[in-house]
């Protein structure tokens, strides 16, 4: 079996052949471009496309940003006063404190994981730079070219505005189509807020009653893989032994029951586990936590990921599909907040910089001192960045 770091070399070598083999048959001229890691596909077709939608609904697409924009900023501002605050948190240890850590995947993200982001990172930057560029159509800017971008497993669309005609619109038009890719987001993850909210509804449809506790994941070198459990593997009931040395079970239809009865087996040396298909395992706990790699003196730990398990109502449907729904809308929704918030930063290379540029040009404020100030800014939302995240790399131990 391949290591992580095999495969990212792979991945890696991979690349740079398609990379070399696109350069010499000069692909560029099919609109295929190489870069480092990645392979970006340009069309005219998507600017047709664009400039259609551009065209037609223009109310919704005035709705959407002025409810999208409020939305944004609302989300942008709200972030902005919890990273300043979350450094304490941690420091301090408290649970309300967030840990903060960059998607590589294969290095902070194990390929499985990585293969779920895909659909909400394509909901996350496709609707964002379609927004730009029916912003753009409606304020009368050119889109210059238009495409999908491929980078390592991640799929995502890009929009090129042509500079001639970006630079002859006003300041207040410019805000307008660099603010609405932001206001999409945050329209995306009010509406995904609400699916989150109504899947419980959603999935009783094909799903019965928590039952058992499904297993999503095991982790390498813990005592559950080590006696065998398995992804997809549901828990019934746990025993431990009691004082006349027999073992007494107790039922874990929830994940709720699952946590009681592993807090009450703190000082239990082995766990008997009876699973849905009739297995019978036997294991011995461990103190180490699987995420942080630490000891814990009030926990112990059995290596794996849990959910509750809904039994399908069909033969047809899948166990793991409620878990696959809810993860997968979570994600969507946390990403989608996540790229407003850090779109809306003025990083020198967001959304968010260009915006206060254009406002300052607005107001006539382009002087040396505004520009220290916007230069402060950048410093100050970067450092802010870099402190959560290493902060939260020692603290979560993702160092």
């Amino acid at each position: 079996m391949l290591t992580k770091l095999q495969i990212i070399l792979i991945v890696v070598m991979a690349f740079l052949f398609l990379s070399t083999l696109g350069n010499y048959f000069d692909l560029k001229r099919f609109g295929i471009h190489f870069f480092p890691l990645g392979i970006m596909f340009k069309t005219d077709f998507f600017n047709r496309i664009l400039e259609k939608m551009g065209e037609k609904g223009k109310r919704f697409w005035a709705f959407t940003y002025n409810v999208g924009k409020i939305l944004a900023l609302i989300i942008a501002i709200g972030f902005f006063a919890y990273f300043l605050v979350n450094p304490f948190l941690i420091l301090f240890g408290s649970p309300a404190g967030l840990g903060i850590q960059l998607i590589i995947p294969g290095i902070t993200v194990d390929f499985k994981m990585a293969l779920l982001l895909i659909i909400p990172f394509l909901l996350m930057i496709v609707p964002h730079e379609i927004a730009h560029a029916v912003m753009a159509k409606r304020e009368g800017i050119k889109i210059k070219s238009s495409g999908i971008i491929i980078l390592l497993i991640f799929f995502g669309a890009f929009v090129e505005l042509m500079k001639e005609s970006l630079e002859a619109a006003s300041s207040r038009k410019r805000i307008r189509v660099l603010m609405n890719g932001s206001a999409l987001n945050a329209i995306f993850a009010l509406l995904f807020l609400g699916l989150y909210l109504l899947s419980p509804y959603i999935i009783s449809i094909g799903y019965g009653e928590s039952s058992g506790v499904l297993i999503t994941n095991t982790f390498d070198d813990f005592p559950a893989e080590g006696a065998g459990i398995v992804n997809g593997d549901i828990i019934q009931s746990i025993g431990k032994t009691n004082k006349s040395m027999q073992i007494d079970y107790k039922e874990t239809r929830n994940v709720n029951d699952f946590t009681m009865i592993i807090l009450d087996s703190l000082n239990s040396s082995i766990l008997y586990i009876m699973l849905l298909d009739g297995r019978n395992i036997s294991l011995v706990p461990t103190k180490v936590d699987p995420i942080t790699k630490t000891n814990s003196t009030t926990k112990i730990f059995l290596g794996i990921s849990i959910y509750n398990y809904l039994p399908p109502k069909a033969n047809w449907l899948s166990k793991m599909f409620p878990y696959y729904w809810n993860i997968e809308i979570l994600y969507i929704v946390n990403l989608s907040v996540a790229a407003v918030f850090f779109n809306l930063l003025p990083l020198a290379i967001t959304d968010g910089d260009k915006i206060i540029q254009e406002y300052l040009k607005m107001k006539n404020k382009n002087g040396l001192k505004h520009k220290r100030i916007l230069n402060i800014m950048r410093l100050f939302s970067l450092a802010l960045i870099v402190l959560n995240l290493v902060l939260s790399a020692f603290k979560f131990r993702w160092l």
